[in-house]
């Protein structure tokens, strides 16, 4: 059965080349998408992935305030949820892990440690 990892993601670019990154990785994914945080926390509610890639900075509502939703929820609390920004300071990294995030990872993203980090999570 393939793991469900839910990507929010504003930028297109982005968002096409984790999708062919988690093509070629040989794992079993089945990656759902959303282009804002309330679409992420909307999808998260129905479908209850087993992990989240979430961008901190994108429209209609933020990462931050979507982490906090996603864990303030009982039925998607367990959820690990990775900060997936460009923001890279350390205030940028503890705020992140405040919300609730399990991991910050700074874009520009790699690609084998991006599945590094998610395989980590999702016990592959």
């Amino acid at each position: 059965m393939p793991k469900r990892i839910l990507l929010a993601e504003d930028d297109e670019d982005n968002r096409d080349l984790v999708k062919f990154v988690m093509k070629r990785s040989g794992m079993e994914i089945e990656l759902l998408v959303a282009e804002n945080g309330q679409e992420a926390v909307e999808l998260a509610l129905k479908e209850v992935p087993d992990l989240v890639l979430m961008d901190m900075q994108m429209p209609v509502m933020d990462g931050f305030q979507a982490t906090q939703l996603i864990k303030a929820n009982g039925a998607t609390a367990h959820i690990p949820v990775i900060a997936f920004t460009a923001q890279a300071k350390a205030e940028d990294r503890a705020r992140t892990l405040g919300v609730g995030c399990v991991e910050h990872y700074s874009k520009p993203m790699d690609p084998q440690e991006l599945l590094n980090v998610i395989r980590k999570y999702l016990n592959e």
